[in-house]
């Protein structure tokens, strides 16, 4: 959700969004490095340069994880943005109208309260942007 879409009318209220939708069958991936190798995307993916500071899955923990792989073979997106679209005798109305633009914005990182004094706050997680 990217932000709130406050109209003249309660009717035409909305919100800005994007969204998609993956139809297709999902299968499970089996092999441990192919499965290691689609974590460590996803948690790079997330946290660019991580996973080369964590310690890599034990095969129980590989084992105890699933992963699916689906085809992106229907596919369908949908965005909204903009202004609100009021009926054409709302505009007259006296009622402010507008968006309300929503961010997910990053903090400071906090410490886990276990970690050790030595461990400096990596860079990449000081300066995260979202991707």
């Amino acid at each position: 959700m990217d932000g709130l879409v406050l109209a003249r009318s309660a009717f035409h209220h909305s919100m800005n969004y994007r969204f998609v939708v993956i139809l297709g069958q999902a299968t499970e991936v089996i092999d441990p490095d192919e499965k290691q190798t689609a974590l460590k995307a996803i948690v790079d993916h997330v946290m660019p340069e991580r996973w080369a500071d964590v310690r890599e899955p034990s095969a129980q923990e590989l084992k105890a994880t699933s992963v699916i792989r689906v085809p992106l073979e229907e596919v369908s997106a949908k965005i909204r943005t903009g202004p609100p679209v009021d009926a054409e005798e709302d505009y007259q109305l006296n009622c402010w109208a507008g968006e309300l633009p929503l961010h997910l914005v990053p903090q400071q990182p906090v410490a886990d309260p276990q970690l050790r004094a030595d461990i400096a706050l990596p860079e990449y997680a000081q300066n995260y942007k979202r991707p």
